[in-house]
């Protein structure tokens, strides 16, 4: 007994000599997502992106600068140093010395300060906050995701840009964002006409160099694989538009591919070539932009069949009517289906025809009791007697992997 009161009285003895922990405060050693894989991120910045650089002292010629950076996570501070700050002097194309920079990183708050001394009082400038295995990391070592797209980059691609001005010199601005596609078509769809316009818009705010936007960076294939040839019918700073030379055949896919990282936006000298190069899947800037893919299929889009209607039954079933008539080889119990929030739901089915015979009509009779939150399942794999599968999306296709229809009822 006389032992164990030891060893008690030495834990009490080490508790009490133990520093006390502020519940309130962060643990700068641990980020706030997902451990290792958590890339980091900007979460503001002031002056915020296009804003001007206040003065911090107005008794000193030019401008004395501050930058305040606030992060997603807790960054390591080794990685926070002038050597990854670079600002861009927009009007000279040169970037200001490092002597003009100092910085200060407080992990309890997660916010970078970056002091700049002697700014030129006229000018705009860009900022980059250096990413990649050399740049600015958290104390996981992952480093900093500047477009937010979740993936790691590498610099320059991921390194975080803003534009600040100490003078409104909009002539000098540089455009930080690359261009996006606005506008597509025909894009998923099934179409009667054998000789579309592909049409394709750019924003209004990235003017595109219209020679990028020939038929060499987009073209058209049909679904064996063979090119077809397209003429180029206009193009200007926010648009293109383009045609096949002949008609296409009916009732056959056609894929549009867009090379991206051929195409771009106007810029100048100043602007970083990665800024100026289409993003087609929006994810940021990355060191070789993939080609882009779309498709349509000429063909009646009402061709396919759909799902008409879907009515319950008072309490005992569902009616599924759909737009044509079905081949019953396709109407099986995993191709038709009903699930509540407990799970699947079996039951018998009915099927029959409306009046005029050309729909078909499927009653489907719950063999349980069901529950709350109750969705009736259709598969793309059902077929009308046309042949043609389920267009469960109603963009004229059938059978395409998005295809099943799930609805509530």
């Amino acid at each position: 007994m006389k032992k164990i009161i030891y060893l008690t009285l030495s834990l009490l003895l080490v508790i009490a000599c133990q520093k006390a922990e502020n519940i309130l405060s962060p643990n700068p050693d641990l980020p706030q997502g997902t451990g290792a894989g958590n890339l980091p991120w900007v979460t503001s910045i002031d002056p915020g992106n296009y804003e001007e650089m206040e003065d911090q002292d107005a008794s000193k010629d030019g401008i004395q600068g501050l930058i305040t950076v606030k992060f997603s996570d807790y960054m390591d501070p080794a990685t926070l140093t002038k050597d990854n700050v670079i600002i861009l002097d927009a009007r000279t194309n040169t970037t200001l010395s490092g002597n003009l920079i100092t910085t200060e990183y407080y992990p309890e708050i997660r916010t970078w300060y970056i002091s700049i001394s002697d700014v030129p009082d006229s000018g705009s400038f860009l900022l980059r906050l250096v990413s990649g295995a050399n740049g600015i990391r958290n104390t996981y070592g992952s480093p900093l995701d500047g477009d937010e797209d979740n993936f790691a980059d590498g610099t320059p691609y991921d390194d975080y840009h803003s534009v600040f001005w100490t003078e409104p010199l909009y002539d000098t601005l540089i455009t930080t964002f690359q261009p996006y596609i606005s506008s597509f078509s025909p894009d998923t769809v099934a179409i009667n006409d054998t000789q579309p316009y592909i049409q394709i818009g750019f924003p209004v705010t990235t003017p595109m160099d219209t020679l990028t936007l020939n038929t060499s960076n987009i073209k058209l294939a049909e679904e064996g694989g063979s090119s077809v040839t397209l003429n180029l019918i206009s193009r200007n700073f926010y648009g293109v538009i383009l045609q096949p030379a002949g008609p296409l055949t009916t009732a056959k896919n056609y894929t549009i591919t867009v090379v991206c990282k051929n195409i771009k936006r106007l810029g100048d000298s100043k602007t970083p070539d990665y800024l100026l190069v289409l993003d087609g899947d929006n994810d940021g800037p990355e060191e070789s932009e993939p080609d882009l893919q779309s498709y349509f299929r000429i063909d009646n889009p009402n061709n396919p069949p759909k799902v008409q209607s879907l009515n319950a039954i008072g309490t005992s079933g569902v009616k599924i009517t759909f737009t044509k008539l079905i081949d019953d080889a396709t109407i099986t119990a995993n191709n038709i289906m009903v699930y509540d929030n407990s799970g699947y739901v079996p039951g018998d089915l009915r099927v029959y025809t409306n009046y005029n015979g050309d729909k078909t009509i499927i009653d489907y009779y719950f063999k349980r009791t069901i529950g709350s939150g109750k969705k009736a399942f259709v598969s793309k794999e059902v077929k009308a007697t046309n042949g043609y599968k389920l267009d469960g999306n109603g963009n004229g296709i059938g059978g395409e992997q998005w295809d099943d229809y799930r609805n509530s009822f």
